[in-house]
């Protein structure tokens, strides 16, 4: 069956499990109180995407491209970054309780009215980094002598 260019509504009583769907577009569609659990996509543009209310809990996103992307109101508890490019993203009331970030270019960040109790650097370069305007390799330099 091909269907082109129609608005189609797919309501519950529909079971897609298993399904394998190559070579489409979903622009512009709305999914809501769908179970995408397991799911697993690849090679997709998700670019603009809203994520409202959902569980991406374990979830995994691997050679992903999250610039310009707003996390907002989000639980990253226990979540681990390696390797990722989030350039101009934006973490805003966010949960980040022992959270990773391995092997990130975090240069120009800013990180502004947030609880660091507990953070720790390690093995990493700070030439340039300041806590309120002080220059932190300078504070290392002189603690150590």
């Amino acid at each position: 069956m091909i269907i082109q260019n129609e608005k189609i509504d797919v309501s519950s009583d529909c079971d897609f499990s298993y399904a394998n769907i190559t070579g489409n577009s979903f622009a512009g569609a709305s999914a809501v109180d769908c179970d995408f659990t397991d799911m697993t996509m690849s090679n997709c543009n998700m670019s603009a995407a809203q994520f409202d209310s959902v569980m991406l809990e374990d979830a995994e996103v691997k050679n992903g491209n999250l610039s310009g992307a707003s996390i907002d109101d989000t639980v990253m508890a226990c979540t681990s970054v390696t390797g990722s490019s989030m350039l101009k993203c934006r973490f805003d009331n966010t949960e980040m309780t022992d959270t990773v970030f391995k092997g990130c270019n975090m240069s120009g960040v800013a990180i502004e009215n947030c609880n660091l109790e507990g953070l720790a650097i390690s093995s990493c370069r700070i030439s340039g980094m300041t806590i309120d305007g002080i220059p932190v390799k300078e504070l290392i330099e002189k603690y150590y002598k």
